[in-house]
């Protein structure tokens, strides 16, 4: 079995990857980026990869699972449209290169509050995107909705980092329908993906910030 990760380094993907290493379920993991990496096992390849030429290079995409931790913010890549390539289309044609390829199951970091009809421009375009993965047909379809992500990042984020400090202050008050909104932790995700990914569920499932909670291992 070959997972394929896209955004291994980033706060998401970087927990990921040596989740995915341990298990025994998948024999090769494969990373695909802008820069080069270390290798992080034997069973680890990472190839170089212009997001924008994609569709030259087919080949890259031949695995079981997609494992997509895609996402920057509108400040990082500069403007809405740069944006909504990142975290749209880029996990779009990835989706569908893998598709031709043969793989069967798809996961994606998504956000609390996606909808393709929402009024903020940020979850509407992972509203678009998740509802894009449904038309591609993957036998398995796993959408992970995390509030303000929690963890240390290579590059800090000044705004986010106030976020998260306001979230540690009011959060035990966010109750029933608004625990979602509470932060959550970047391994829980990692961790509830790759424990998901394992089960390999069929059909399209959504995990919310509190569920993904629950599918982490314990620490």
């Amino acid at each position: 079995m070959t997972a394929l990760l896209l955004g291994a380094t980033g706060l998401v993907g970087g927990h990921v990857l040596p989740l995915l290493l341990d298990h025994g379920r998948w024999d090769r993991v494969v990373t695909l980026g802008r820069r080069p990496m270390p290798q992080a096992g034997p069973r680890h390849a990472h190839h170089v990869l212009d997001f924008e030429r994609m569709s030259e290079h087919p080949e890259r995409f031949a695995c079981d699972d997609v494992f997509c931790c895609l996402g920057t913010t509108i400040r990082e890549a500069g403007s809405e449209a740069a944006f909504a390539r990142v975290d749209r289309d880029y996990p779009f044609t990835a989706a569908q290169l893998a598709r031709g390829q043969g793989a069967t199951q798809f996961l994606l970091v998504s956000s609390v509050g996606a909808s393709s009809r929402s009024p903020f421009f940020y979850t509407r375009v992972k509203g678009e995107i998740e509802e894009a993965l449904r038309r591609i047909g993957f036998e398995s379809l796993s959408i992970f909705r995390p509030s303000q992500l929690a963890g240390e990042r290579a590059a800090p984020r000044p705004k986010e980092q106030v976020a998260l400090a306001a979230l540690r202050v009011v959060g035990p008050l966010l109750v029933g329908p608004l625990r979602r909104y509470r932060a959550t932790p970047a391994r829980a995700v990692a961790e509830a993906m790759v424990a998901v990914a394992a089960e390999r569920p069929a059909g399209v499932h959504v995990f919310e910030a509190e569920e993904i909670v629950n599918r982490a291992h314990p620490e």
